[in-house]
């Protein structure tokens, strides 16, 4: 349902159907559902997913604002935008193109923030964390690890805080109910950096009060609304609280480069450069920016190489479109190495071979 703070929130029971804003969001998102689904099942073989969808919903936004013009998808805006005529014509407008308002444009601004929300409510409460006693091991036994993340839930912050492991996610300035961003990994004494390529549930990107400065926050407690004081001491709230995190296939590299996640990502660049062996797991090898970024380190140096952590057989992994073309010259370079086990099933002993070379 949608709220009058700008954004939609979960029915709090079953007889509750979707408001007017919602129901319309999500009819549209079922028009771009129908639009794209045979082209993925016939060249990726897969159903359209939710990032699918913000995917397009951002892309027929940029155009309509005229920001990021395409040329090659105007044909489906217009049919989509006639398919869903019924959803947004006559319809409330924010969105104002050439000094008209425009509801087509604000309906597709609000079906994407519909799926930041689901996203967000979906992951937020998740139920304590399993399986992940190798942090804390190799933590113990390095006495420093850096952790890169495309997942947006808080997983990693509940483990740390059970285990009372000291972290830093890169917020550190408390004020009210928020830590401010402050890009703090390079000065951390602790054990663990954690950088969180694609943002979390938890991660805002907020103005607070009439004039008052836009920045990061991440919100301390568990509520809906959060705080933080002004300069007089008085308490103000953010005109928005849609989540900061990154969603879409190919649209969310375009935010790698600048703002908070430019940064997230210089860590991550900057941090490659600093070590030869990049662990991973539970990594699908489908981000294209990222993988870009580990397939340039590799190249970089003979010593640089991936470890994977895989399960016993290693289903799909040769398969992924990043490792088709590049496994076999790669293992036999020493380049990637396949651990059989997952990551809930490794010791420290099973990394170490790999950790002091």
């Amino acid at each position: 349902m949608s709220h009058t703070d700008g954004r939609f929130y979960p029915a709090i029971n079953d007889a509750l159907f979707s408001n007017e804003m919602a129901f319309h969001a999500q009819n549209l998102i079922r028009i771009v559902h129908d639009h794209i689904k045979g082209h993925l099942i016939e060249y990726d073989r897969r159903e359209p997913n939710y990032e699918d969808y913000f995917a397009c919903l951002k892309q027929i936004y940029d155009n309509e604002k005229s920001e990021l013009v395409n040329p090659l998808i105007s044909e489906n805006v217009k049919s989509i935008k006639n398919t869903s005529s019924y959803l947004h014509v006559g319809q409330y407008a924010h969105n104002y193109i050439d000094g008209r308002p425009n509801s087509f444009c604000t309906l597709v601004e609000k079906a994407a923030e519909l799926i930041q929300c689901v996203v967000h409510d979906s992951l937020h409460n998740l139920s304590a964390p399993v399986g992940f006693d190798l942090f804390s091991s190799v933590a113990e036994k390095l006495g420093s690890v850096d952790i890169f993340s495309l997942n947006h839930d808080l997983l990693f912050e509940k483990y740390f805080d059970q285990k009372r492991i000291v972290f830093t996610d890169g917020f550190g300035e408390q004020n009210g109910d928020i830590y401010s961003y402050n890009g703090s990994w390079n000065d951390f004494k602790g054990a663990v950096r954690l950088f969180k390529l694609h943002g979390s549930v938890d991660w805002y990107y907020v103005r607070f009060g009439d004039g008052g400065d836009a920045r990061y926050v991440k919100k301390i407690s568990a509520g809906s609304v959060f705080w933080m004081k002004d300069r007089d001491g008085n308490r103000v709230y953010p005109q928005s609280s849609i989540p900061e995190v990154l969603t879409g296939t190919t649209v969310k590299e375009q935010q790698y480069g600048f703002g908070l996640f430019g940064e997230i990502f210089e860590q991550f660049r900057h941090r490659l450069n600093i070590f030869s062996t990049l662990i991973c797991s539970g990594y699908g090898w489908c981000d294209k920016g990222v993988n870009i970024r580990i397939n340039q380190w590799l190249c970089e140096h003979p010593k640089n190489r991936v470890v994977i952590l895989h399960g016993p057989s290693g289903e799909n992994l040769k398969s992924k479109r990043f490792w088709y073309f590049r496994w076999e010259d790669y293992e036999e370079r020493g380049k990637v190495v396949r651990i059989p086990k997952w990551l809930s099933e490794c010791t420290i002993d099973d990394l170490i071979p790999y950790l002091q070379t």
